[in-house]
């Protein structure tokens, strides 16, 4: 320690060193100015700003220092007396807007006369609440009656401004924007008002800066006096380290600086975890007893170093918890934090109040969670120990560092915006339903929802924050859970009936058909018996004729005879009488034996008859267990479905074992192409997606060349080779395999739009300000020829699948036709307005462009007389068109973010694809025309199913920044997607078989039983996810690999 620091701390060494003199997560106070190191010269910067408008805006990224640097460098300055005209005496005043911006304020006005250990007076507060709510001039009028005292001036710090832009958003309505309005007219009127001495410093985060133009009033004043906190270089982080440890009177090692600057890095993100780590290091360094040494490596990688440090500590408080306290602490943090629509958690500061009803629990019981967050030490929460918690105290997370690093609690912010989620999900139906426009949820959403229920057990004060009709969602859920209920036992009682119907009909026909048997024996016996019967009759008649026979030959003797015919004539007449009644008898028994043939044949015919009804209800038995066994086999795939869906969901959670992702995402895909579910599930793909990006490593599918951002893509029709067009002023060939690239041309301007002929000879490049550059693609020569008119800012070109021709359009509004084997063009067409796309049907028929007025104009090709307006909306530019593979299918895409598909023929919408948040940049179908891909400056790509476009659409989010431009490969299998900042150039799988391929290659076993039964459960029967690799049952696995 150096002579002058001696001086300074005459006190022995060890009695000097006790306060830890690093704050960790939360910004310096206004009473550690002496350890504020590392933005020497800016609080200058600042107060010149301050002094010269009476207002400063200091922007800069999430823990970048913007609060440490007015606490502990403008406002020392301040009471120093360098504002000259306004002296030293100043009274600061903090406010911050969270979820109700000017109670805020209210509050921070009333206890501003006050110490920080006294009650506010809530008849202060109303007071101070009722003029700021009178007018512009509200926030002056309760200045100058509660703070201003004649003498002083009053420095208004409104820190983490970016919070009502949050509060907006979050409520959605017109009472919240009204109230964001009055509150920033507040501020304005505060400043440009010179009868109470008013000087205001606004602290926001730079991502934040855009949402500002909102108030015109409000950017006029950041635009005059602004200051851009800029980015610590390596000698401030080493100032930042150094300095601190000096002012506690002790040392550090050389390694360990050198290390912690290694640590860091250029992420000015890691500041306030640079500053815990050392917190925590000076705390292991103290607990060691051996303050003569210097802080070394050894201490801090004892407390985990920095990607680890943050963690360990927040789980150590957790493990403090008792196992109730352990709930309310994940119900708390999961209310102070909320996952945003660009997946960036944001921190909720919420009442203590409003945390008890959430957590249902006391407001003791979840202060003393707090206590042991905010404990000297523990900097997880504010408000900073020792200020005394009430049930009014509002409760937030130091620094949204802790959402990014501590493992348990990005857990929790998914699992809460999985509920919310959900909850959304069920108020819009509950909404629509009561509308009548939509019925009752059934599997799997009803299943998802129920399960949703049961585990977050949501309440009134939960719901309020996302959606007020709470009750009407969960009377839908239930009345959805009660009628599905009663449809299944109703679905039961029916097959029971059935079964026993079938059942009886089964005896009944089974008895029958023993007596159709018997009776069908009996009729062949009496057959049989039949049978022989006219058998006999027919010898009885054979006998009876040939005795006929007899009596005749006879007869002729005796007349031949005549003197014996008279002597015998008395014994021929008997034998003729015997002969006579013979005959007789033989009809006799042949009609009795042709009345038992009948009596046969109707019994055969009744025992049939008999028989087929018996096959009959056997049928219809069979039918009815039929339809039982498909009713059963149709619930357990529901089942298998939902399932499905939250392994899916699930495996996005999973960060810290790469198998178990993999498992769970390729079971998910298996389970739903095994039954029958959704072929482009955007929950199954986002699962496979994210597992192949842990297995393959995150940069896999990422094509590395441009240095700005990525304007066009288009693919040649070889399928091995695409070009790219960037703000850079590179037009780039790709290999597709090899990620290989060469440099076709490097123009000093954007390129903003390329096509390839659908031969792959040519290449046109619009410019902005030079035309067209055609290049001939089997060239050696790099120079393009330069198709040039009036009209040469070009934002638009496609070529006509005859290959000779192409169109191209600008700002000019005209519409060039070009030959391209001899260079000449024609005027196709003239606009009033800017033309921003073209396309060619795929026919060549018909040409579609877009104008910046908001017009959608359709052209015959071969006739640019025959026109007209499909669509006009003015102001709202038509900014991506493309047509369909049916030819008279055309889908558009505007400023305001609405996707679009016309059946152009008919002058007729098809559908409005909801979802994008931003302008449309541009829209492709995919060659066979099943998927159609939109992409946004909302940061997304949305793939759509064509055959139904009503289904949820696959959302792709691997590019960052503006997605400008997206391609399909020519066998549809890829999709190229192109953006502003880094990772510009994605090529993402189209279809969710295509990446589960190289799964199980990539890992080397399955699921144990206990994971199965955890994930899955018992309902489903153990099966390996990937045959080739063992079976685990009953063996525990955990960890990663």
């Amino acid at each position: 320690m150096s002579k002058k620091a001696q001086e300074k701390n005459p006190t022995p060494e060890k009695d000097r060193i006790q306060l830890n003199p690093f704050p960790g997560l939360r910004p310096f106070g206004l009473e550690e100015s002496h350890l504020f190191f590392g933005r020497e010269g800016q609080s200058e910067e600042v107060l010149r700003h301050l002094s010269e408008n009476r207002f400063v805006a200091v922007i800069g990224a999430s823990g970048s220092g913007k609060s440490s640097l007015i606490y502990c460098g403008l406002v020392p300055i301040l009471h120093g007396g360098f504002i000259t005209d306004a002296g030293s005496r100043w009274k600061i005043i903090t406010t911050r807007p969270g979820n109700n911006p000017i109670g805020n304020m209210a509050i921070s006005i009333a206890g501003a006369g006050k110490g920080s250990s006294e009650e506010k007076d809530d008849k202060d507060i109303n007071i101070m609440s009722a003029i700021l709510n009178r007018s512009s001039m509200g926030l002056t009028e309760a200045l100058r009656q509660h703070v201003y005292d004649g003498k002083s001036n009053i420095l208004l710090m409104v820190d983490q401004f970016e919070e009502l832009f949050r509060f907006k958003k979050s409520r959605q309505d017109t009472v919240s924007f009204n109230e964001s309005e009055a509150y920033v007219k507040l501020l304005v009127e505060a400043v440009r008002q010179s009868e109470v001495p008013v000087y205001m410093v606004l602290t926001m985060r730079s991502d934040f800066i855009g949402e500002c133009s909102q108030f015109q009033e409000l950017t006029s004043l950041i635009n005059e006096s602004n200051y851009l906190i800029p980015q610590m270089t390596r000698d401030d982080f080493k100032d930042a380290v150094t300095g601190p440890v000096a002012v506690g009177g002790a040392s550090i090692d050389p390694n360990l600086v050198t290390q912690l600057l290694n640590d860091v890095g250029d992420n000015p993100d890691q500041l306030p975890i640079l500053q815990h780590a050392l917190m925590r290091t000076w705390e292991y360094w103290q607990q060691q007893k051996d303050l003569e040494r210097p802080l070394s490596i050894s201490d801090y990688e004892a407390v985990g170093r920095m990607e680890k440090a943050l963690s360990e500590h927040a789980n150590e408080a957790f493990e403090e918890l008792s196992p109730k306290e352990k709930m309310i602490c994940e119900s708390m943090f999961k209310t102070l934090t909320e996952k945003g629509g660009d997946n960036i958690g944001i921190r909720q500061p919420t009442r203590m109040e409003v945390i008890s009803e959430i957590a249902i629990a006391d407001p003791e019981e979840v202060a003393a969670v707090v206590e042991i967050f905010r404990k000297p030490g523990r900097s997880f929460l504010i408000p900073a120990h020792p200020l005394q918690l009430t049930s009014n105290s509002v409760v937030d997370i130091s620094h949204e560092s802790i959402m990014r690093i501590w493992d348990r609690l990005k857990i929790w912010v998914e699992e809460e915006a999985q509920a919310v989620q959900m909850y959304s999900r069920v108020s819009e139906a509950s909404a629509l339903f009561q509308e009548g426009k939509t019925g009752l949820w059934r599997p799997p959403d009803l299943q998802l929802a129920l399960n949703w229920r049961k585990k977050q057990q949501p309440t009134l004060t939960w719901a309020e924050r996302y959606n007020p009709a709470f009750e009407r969602a969960m009377v839908f859920l239930e009345t959805s859970e009660k009628d599905f209920i009663a449809e299944e036992q109703n679905k039961i009682r029916l097959q029971k009936r059935q079964l026993r119907r079938t059942r009886a009909f089964a005896m009944v026909l089974g008895t029958a058909a023993i007596i159709s048997i018997g009776i069908m024996l009996y009729a062949f016996v009496l057959r049989d018996e039949a049978v022989k019967a006219q058998q006999e009759a027919v010898l009885q008649k054979s006998y009876a004729d040939s005795s006929a026979l007899v009596a005749q030959f006879q007869t002729e003797i005796a007349v031949a005879q005549s003197d014996t015919a008279m002597m015998m004539r008395d014994s021929a007449d008997a034998s003729a009488l015997v002969a006579m009644e013979n005959a007789q008898e033989a009809d006799r028994q042949s009609g009795i034996a042709a009345r038992n043939a009948l009596i046969a044949q109707d019994s055969a015919e009744a025992a049939t008859q008999q028989r087929n009804i018996a096959l009959q209800q056997q049928r219809e038995a069979l039918r009815q267990q039929g339809l039982a066994e498909a009713a059963s086999d149709e619930a357990y795939r529901r089942q298998v479905l939902s399932v499905s869906q939250s392994m899916a969901v699930k495996s996005l959670q999973v960060d810290n074992d790469t198998t178990l992702k993999a498992l769970l995402a390729y079971q998910a895909y298996l389970f739903n192409e095994n039954n029958d579910g959704l072929v482009h599930h955007t929950d199954v793909y986002s699962g496979l997606y994210d597992a192949l990006k842990f297995l393959k490593g995150p940069s896999y599918n990422v094509y590395t060349g441009h240095t700005d951002a990525v304007r066009y893509l288009v693919f040649a029709p070889d399928n091995k080779t695409f070009y790219s067009a960037g703000s850079d002023g590179k037009i780039l060939q790709w290999d597709i395999e090899d990620k290989d690239h060469s440099i076709v041309i490097e123009n000093p301007l954007v390129n903003r739009v390329i096509d390839v002929s659908d031969d792959g000879k040519w290449l046109a490049c619009g410019t902005d300000g030079s035309g067209v550059q055609l290049f001939r693609t089997g060239s050696s020569s790099a120079e393009p020829r330069i198709l040039s008119t009036s009209d040469n800012h070009i934002r638009s070109l496609d070529f006509l699948p005859d290959n000779k021709r192409m169109f191209s359009a600008g700002t000019g509004g005209v519409i060039t036709l070009w030959n391209l084997d001899n260079g000449r063009s024609e005027v196709f067409a003239t606009i009033e307005s800017p033309v921003d796309v073209l396309v060619v049907s795929r026919d060549g028929k018909y040409l579609a462009a877009g104008t910046r007025e908001g017009q959608i104009i359709i052209y015959e090709v071969d006739n640019s007389e025959s026109s007209f307006i499909l669509h006009e909306d003015p102001g709202n530019s038509v900014l991506a068109l493309d047509f369909g593979e049916d030819d008279r299918i055309l889908a558009s895409g505007d400023m305001q973010g609405n996707v679009i598909v016309w059946d152009f023929m008919s002058k007729s919408m098809l559908n409005n694809l909801r979802g994008h948040r931003a302008r449309i940049t541009q829209l492709r179908f995919s060659p066979d025309g099943s998927l159609l891909a939109t992409s946004s400056n909302d940061g997304s790509v949305r793939l759509w199913e064509t055959a139904n476009l009503n289904t949820q659409p696959i959302v792709l989010s691997a590019n960052q920044g503006f997605v400008f431009c997206v391609a399909f490969s020519p066998d549809g299998e890829h999709i190229l997607t192109g953006s502003t900042d880094e990772d510009r150039l994605v090529m993402s799988p189209t279809k969710t078989e295509t990446m589960v391929t190289d799964i199980c290659n990539s890992i080397d076993r399955n699921f144990s039983e206990e994971e199965w039964n955890t994930y899955i459960g018992t309902d489903i029967p153990y099966e390996q996810t990937c045959k080739a690799k063992p079976a685990i049952i009953g063996v525990k696995r955990s960890g990663g690999n």
